[in-house]
């Protein structure tokens, strides 16, 4: 939308109404000028949404808007239940951060409604020992924490998110999928206990 006196294409939005035909009263960043635009709203369409509830993964569509943009990390309502975008797949199979609704073919999205479950294994050369725990979505793992969990105390040294490896700094739970760790000596403070969320 361009400014009918200076055709500048930096707006703001002063009013906003209607739903399918939305009726906007915009100022120009550029010169001052308010003018009104109307944009007419495709109808919603079915997206195909697969939600991930730890091991199992259910399968449905979600109607939304063409011309909206979709982003890793937003939260959508889907039957009155909130899930979190993990990842977001277009139509020539490739995985991105952000798209357009129409160019979208699946949503990849885990449901906000259950705790995160994140993987941990702990390497002692050569033999690991792997668990499962449950916490809150926004638990926050960092790399350096000392962990109690049962009656093995270690040092978090990486860690895997859905969308890279971490060696240094911090992840939410709810986007951590494995947190790798060496063993210490069982006297040594740690900074949380983990041993009543083990699976």
């Amino acid at each position: 939308m361009k400014c009918p006196v200076c055709e500048s294409e930096s707006y703001e939005i002063l009013k906003s109404k209607g739903k399918h035909s939305k009726e906007l009263l915009l100022k120009c960043e550029e010169c001052g000028n308010i003018y009104r635009e109307t944009i007419i709203r495709e109808k919603p369409v079915d997206v195909r949404i697969v939600i991930s509830e730890f091991e199992k993964s259910k399968k449905a569509f979600i109607k939304l808007y063409p011309d909206e943009v979709l982003m890793v990390d937003d939260i959508l309502d889907l039957d009155g239940k909130e899930v979190a975008v993990n990842s977001i797949e277009i139509k020539t199979s490739a995985r991105v951060y952000r798209s357009q609704v129409s160019d979208i073919e699946t949503i990849w999205a885990s449901s906000m409604d259950i705790p995160a479950r994140v993987g941990i294994s702990v390497d002692f050369g050569g033999r690991i020992i792997s668990k499962k725990v449950d916490v809150d979505r926004d638990f926050e793992f960092t790399v350096g924490d000392i962990v109690k969990m049962g009656n093995l105390i270690f040092k978090i040294t990486s860690m895997k998110t859905i969308e890279r490896k971490l060696r240094k700094g911090f992840a939410k739970a709810y986007v951590t999928k494995r947190v790798y760790g060496r063993p210490l000596e069982e006297f040594v403070r740690y900074n949380y206990d983990l041993s009543s969320n083990i699976v």
